[in-house]
């Protein structure tokens, strides 16, 4: 079973991956420094205000972003036994950065706080998520004296 979860995580990795580096929408972005943005929620105000085709641009990003992350608990739980929910968010901020980090390092994509912000989202929805479908095996599966344990 190790294995199975195994083989789906490093799927998921690769899937974000490449929707994050390689998609196809990543070529015909030409890099520029004013693609960066480091003040929170603009672009996705300014996306959303641009008309019709912002509205695509808004809420593909939006939901995009958050879903993409949704995963990560399950795995940093199961696979790693992650057992504290700061470490879980922490992780996936500090994977979330790293990627934003690499967008402007290699110049593809855009890196954006936003980003960062709406990951985090996916991470702490995906949190709630194993707390809710996996309660059982969850509760199980942590030491019930843990100061910060994920609850």
């Amino acid at each position: 079973m190790r294995v199975v979860k195994w083989v789906w995580f490093v799927l998921y990795v690769a899937a974000l991956s490449y929707i994050v580096f390689f998609a196809r929408r990543r070529n015909v972005l030409i890099w520029h420094d004013d693609l960066v943005n480091l003040i929170p929620v603009k672009s996705t105000v300014e996306s959303f205000q641009s008309g019709v085709t912002g509205y695509w641009n808004f809420f593909s990003n939006l939901f995009g972003n958050v879903l993409l992350f949704v995963p990560l608990p399950f795995f940093l739980i199961r696979l790693f036994r992650f057992n504290s929910t700061y470490a879980i968010i922490l992780a996936g901020i500090s994977i979330s950065v790293l990627i934003e980090l690499a967008q402007f390092s290699w110049q593809i994509g855009v890196p954006d706080i936003d980003d960062v912000l709406l990951n985090t989202l996916g991470v702490m929805l995906g949190l709630f998520l194993y707390k809710r479908l996996l309660s059982n095996s969850y509760k199980n599966s942590f030491r019930s004296d843990s100061l910060h344990s994920v609850t």
